[in-house]
């Protein structure tokens, strides 16, 4: 119940979190304030960060799931109304529901693998961090698809997709994005009536529900403190993640307007490309590598992406550029179910939100710094788009010779 809830509004978020982009960057032509309010965004998301961890160590986590879905309802139900009420949208209003969602986002994953890790045995990490991935990957393979017709409408030419052709002779007119909040909030409802009826949802026994903000956090920053090698482990293997946030928010949109010269059906097609690539790695990453291989397979991974982010600079060929994310796709699912797996063994329930937390607010500062740098018009013409994808591969590789210097430390922890 609660894999089909998640898929649920995992298929209308995903879809959101296509469209603002989109609507700023290919429809009122704002790129940079696009890249402003993600800057805004993810500098509150520091702060948000550091609290959601305290809540999920708190808390029992059905209540956050209802509470997150309750919040998102009423946030995107609200600028939808008004988006239907007034026949227009300010670019305010259209920013709210991204935000909303990504923070929404930033309590919801860390909270779903703590659960998950809770009710797990240890012999089925594998297994259940992968079915994670693949029903997560699902939801964002369908919202790319549905994405791109609701953004880019049908003249009834059809999609061309790797040589085939889908919905030809078939029309239909792109939807405003009001209507695409009123579809968010809605399976954000429907999400809640799911949760709220899992009965079984157990709770670890937590053993600081009463200590101040300030005592959780040194909680969790004490323990990595005590492990400094699963401190940079948990902050090393976030780094594909990391470009694969900034290239898909930030940087695809411009790269498919100025570089490639095409449409909004490129965008959310690419992003389907790269959600079926993660599928598969959700279906054989667990087959592919054993379990004891989880870092050689993190630095190969990672590695990987990094030469697909430089083959998208090759060629201005859509359909090498739906290979790269498809590619990059497999190996950014691949890295997330090795990394959690990995976590999952070597970080107590007790405070794996606490130090999940600690890995992603490292993470968001270093997602800020390129999120300020990638704003400057500077990187917003054809050529010099291509920049910044350079960067982001060498970040990825960057991250494989880190893990790849730890590697006898990493496979030897206990």
């Amino acid at each position: 119940m609660l894999l089909i809830a998640n898929a649920i509004s995992g298929i209308s978020q995903g879809i959101t979190m296509l469209a603002v982009p989109w609507y700023f960057t290919g429809i009122i032509n704002q790129e940079g304030l696009f890249g402003d309010i993600y800057f805004v965004v993810t500098l509150v998301s520091l702060f948000w960060g550091v609290y959601s961890g305290t809540l999920i160590d708190r808390y029992n986590r059905k209540s956050i799931f209802l509470i997150m879905n309750i919040a998102g309802l009423f946030i995107l139900g609200g600028v939808s109304a008004y988006g239907y009420f007034y026949q227009e949208l300010p670019w305010l209003l259209a920013g709210i529901p991204f935000a909303a969602t990504a923070f929404i986002y930033n309590l919801h994953f860390p909270n779903l693998y703590a659960f998950a890790q809770e009710i797990t045995p240890k012999k089925d990490y594998v297994r259940v961090t992968s079915l994670l991935e693949i029903q997560g990957q699902i939801s964002f393979t369908v919202a790319g698809g549905v994405a791109a017709i609701l953004l880019q409408g049908l003249d009834g030419s059809g999609f061309h997709f790797f040589g085939f052709s889908f919905l030809e002779n078939f029309k239909f007119k792109p939807v405003e994005i009001w209507t695409i909040f009123g579809i968010n909030s809605f399976t954000y409802l429907v999400a809640f009536a799911i949760i709220y009826n899992i009965k079984s949802f157990t709770k670890v026994k937590k053993g600081h529900e009463a200590a101040s903000l300030k005592k959780q956090l040194e909680i969790g920053f004490s323990f990595l403190h005590k492990n400094p090698l699963l401190l940079r482990f948990g902050v090393v293997s976030l780094l594909l993640f990391l470009t694969v946030i900034v290239f898909g928010t930030q940087l695809s949109p411009m790269y498919v307007k100025l570089f490639l010269e095409r449409g909004g059906d490129a965008f959310a097609i690419s992003d389907m490309t790269f959600s079926i690539g993660a599928l598969l790695a959700g279906v054989f990453t667990a087959r592919i590598f054993k379990q004891d291989q989880n870092i050689s397979s993190l630095i190969a991974l990672n590695a990987i992406a990094g030469f697909m982010y430089l083959a998208m600079i090759a060629t201005k060929l859509t359909i090498l550029f739906y290979m790269a994310n498809f590619i990059i796709g497999f190996c950014n699912a691949g890295v997330r179910i090795q990394r959690i797996t990995y976590i999952f063994h070597h970080v107590p329930n007790e405070v794996i939100g606490r130090a999940g937390s600690v890995f992603f607010v490292v993470n968001i500062l270093m997602r800020l710094m390129l999120i300020g740098l990638f704003a400057l018009p500077f990187f917003h013409t054809p050529t010099t788009i291509l920049y910044p994808i350079i960067l982001l591969a060498v970040i990825c590789v960057s991250a494989s010779m880190f893990l790849l210097k730890d590697y006898k430390k990493l496979i030897e922890v206990k």
